[in-house]
């Protein structure tokens, strides 16, 4: 089954009515007999696991969901790219929140404009990012 590893599948398990799992086939370990599929890296043991087969294109366009992670953005590049992919962003003033799950539109080299239409210093404000999955 290692020729999974890596590719999208979709695992059933249990017995009928199945228990359908889809996503990308994470690892194959025999040592502790699980499969590890998906995003939340679901540990699934050998002996609950029907079969595999492989996700057709059209079962592969799972709804993206957000990084559980978040991370400071400090360079240039990292505010370049949450404007070109929209990503989610929640903005703190010291402890107090300025804007939660908010996009930024545009940034300077010391601002930032959110879609609301404020505009943000980078040096009094922090800026958290949480990308997309799939």
């Amino acid at each position: 089954m290692k020729h999974w590893v890596g590719r999208p599948v979709i695992m059933y398990c249990g017995e009928e009515p199945y228990t359908i799992i889809k996503g990308v086939l994470r690892k194959w370990d025999p040592a502790a007999s699980v499969a590890v599929i998906g995003h939340q890296e679901i540990a699934v043991p050998f002996h609950d696991i029907v079969f595999i087969k492989a996700l057709a294109p059209k079962e592969r366009a799972l709804a993206p969901t957000l990084h559980a992670v978040g991370y400071v953005m400090r360079e240039r590049q990292q505010f370049d790219n949450a404007v070109y992919f929209k990503s989610a962003v929640t903005v703190w003033k010291g402890d107090e929140l300025i804007a939660y799950n908010t996009t930024i539109v545009s940034h300077t080299k010391g601002s930032v404009t959110l879609k609301d239409g404020q505009n943000l210093l980078k040096g009094s404000h922090v800026f958290v990012v949480r990308s997309l999955r799939g």
